[in-house]
């Protein structure tokens, strides 16, 4: 059975489970506008890391390719992505226990 790895640079806030379906659906209630390609139009997203243990909301991230390496001053953060998860986190109730920042995340399946 094929393994498969990726690597993000996400930021966002590492929240207590609720629940990836209740994030998701809470999520999916956003505008459905396609990016814009304007880094200070934030748009949330849920990723997951393990079987839910860690859940992170998200306003930015960026995929890293195999062997590639990103210094990380070099990300950038939008002008509202901060915002923009305090908005959501509230809205939400929920704890956050990190962040906002840049997280790591490895995602192997």
């Amino acid at each position: 059975m094929p393994v498969s790895h990726s690597v993000y640079a996400v930021y966002g806030v590492v929240v207590a489970p609720p629940g990836a379906a209740a994030l998701d659906s809470a999520l999916d209630t956003q505008s459905q506008r396609p990016g814009s390609g304007n880094p200070d139009d934030a748009r949330v997203q849920l990723f997951t890391v393990g079987d839910e243990e860690h859940v992170i909301l998200a306003t930015g991230y960026v995929k890293l390719e195999p062997n590639e390496y990103r210094a990380a001053p070099s990300l950038t953060i939008g002008a509202r992505w901060g915002a923009t998860l305090r908005e959501y986190v509230d809205n939400l109730g929920l704890l956050v226990h990190s962040g906002p920042c840049w997280f790591f995340v490895h995602d192997l399946s």
